[in-house]
């Protein structure tokens, strides 16, 4: 009797320890964290070329250009709780209101610097609360095709708050958070701060569309993957492919033997993949963006969730 006691006394004793020693974050605690707290820091050494006003679509990427990059380990801790987080992505972007301003944030911050140590973030600057590169990053590296309906309802939120401001000038354009470098027109060009906060908005538009552009792909839509958009890409990263840095290289084994390991090749046409200081775009139009929407809509609608991709690759940053 009393060793029964001490056996469930000790086991008792080893169950709390254990759930208290391991017990994980939630997911939103998580995604917060690494919004807030990069993984990966790049800095940009060239102040990117002013962007146009009538922003164009960006095809498999983002428009603006980001220092702060989620790591491979913090994808590796999404991934591991992938059905959790991409709930919580969800519930989030439910909870997005592009009409009100977006959450002030503190800027980025590095951390002290000691002998024989690089620059280190401290703190991204990036709003856990809001759209960002981070953010995106997040949903199309965890395939998170389950964000589909609230994409849709974003950008056609952002739309229709630039479409009411553009036809009242009483009516102030959204105000976004920008998380990148964004350049606007210069000289004779030079917007006025009214003009500036339409492209911001603008930005974020193309972005949402282009973030579902590419979970699509990832799902290898094939409706997409017959359109000029894959055309357009797979033409940039063959032209790209046939510099020097990539042109002895075709496989990962061809990589590593020449020391390359960084070296990434696109999921669907196994391409090497380098640095293009300028992505693949197309003009933005509303046929443009109709198609993708319609995509959108139909792959929700259309594809079962057991027929649904998690892909292991993650897209290029």
């Amino acid at each position: 009797m009393i060793r029964a006691f001490l056996a469930l006394l000790v086991s008792a004793v080893v169950v709390h320890a254990f759930s208290d020693d391991t017990k994980q974050p939630s997911a939103n605690a998580l995604i917060d964290r690494v919004i807030t707290s990069p993984g990966s820091y790049s800095q940009m050494c060239d102040i990117p070329p002013p962007l146009s006003v009538k922003v164009p679509l960006p095809v498999y990427s983002l428009v603006l250009t980001r220092e702060v990059h989620v790591s491979e380990d913090d994808f590796a801790e999404l991934r591991d709780r992938r059905a959790e987080v991409v709930s919580a992505l969800v519930q989030r972007l439910a909870a997005l209101d592009l009409s009100k301003p977006a959450p002030p944030v503190e800027g980025m911050q590095f951390a002290e610097i000691k002998d024989g140590e690089s620059d280190k973030l401290e703190s991204s600057g990036v709003s856990p609360r809001y759209l960002s590169g981070l953010l995106f990053e997040i949903i199309v590296g965890l395939d998170a095709v389950e964000t589909l309906p609230e994409l849709l309802r974003l950008e056609e939120q952002m739309r229709s708050l630039l479409a009411a401001a553009d036809a009242d000038p009483n009516v102030a354009p959204p105000q976004v958070l920008v998380d990148g470098f964004l350049t606007p027109p210069q000289g004779d060009k030079k917007l006025k701060p009214r003009d500036e906060e339409f492209l911001k908005g603008r930005v974020f538009q193309r972005e949402l569309l282009s973030v579902m552009l590419q979970l699509l792909r990832r799902q290898h839509y094939q409706p997409l993957l017959d359109s000029d958009f894959e055309k357009t890409y797979v033409k940039a990263i063959k032209e790209r492919a046939k510099q020097e840095d990539l042109r002895d290289i075709k496989t990962p084994a061809d990589a590593k033997a020449k020391g390359d390991d960084w070296v990434k090749f696109d999921l669907i046409t196994k391409i090497p993949l380098g640095y293009m200081e300028k992505q693949p775009e197309v003009p933005f139009s509303r046929e443009v963006r109709e198609q993708i929407r319609g995509w959108a809509k139909a792959f929700t609608k259309d594809v079962p969730p057991e027929d649904w991709k998690v892909n292991d690759a993650l897209p290029p940053q």
